[in-house]
């Protein structure tokens, strides 16, 4: 299992930090979990593929404890999202927009 604290792969702006290689995908999938889990309003985010097997259907939602969960019905690989409040990513505070 994955723990995350979505923090750590973010720059002083909060842009993603890693430019290039592994440590770039890994935070590049974590920021489409966390778009993904916090679309409540549904405009069609789509879910990334998992990062280990690059083909599995990913699953996430928010957990009790306001962390992300997330798991790969491919490889069954799994982890949690914590710190993801307030990222970029995060859409759960976007404003309405359909007025």
């Amino acid at each position: 299992m994955y723990f995350t604290d979505a923090r750590h792969f973010l720059d002083d702006k909060g842009a993603i930090a890693p430019l290039r290689g592994p440590a770039k995908a890994m935070a590049d999938f974590h920021a489409g979990v966390i778009a993904y889990a916090t679309d409540f309003d549904d405009v069609g985010v789509t879910l990334p593929r998992c990062f280990k097997c690059k083909k599995g259907k990913v699953e996430a939602a928010l957990a009790q404890d306001d962390a992300i969960a997330w798991h790969c019905t491919g490889c069954q690989a799994e982890g949690r999202i914590s710190n993801w409040q307030g990222t970029l990513w995060d859409l759960s505070e976007r404003p309405d927009t359909a007025s």
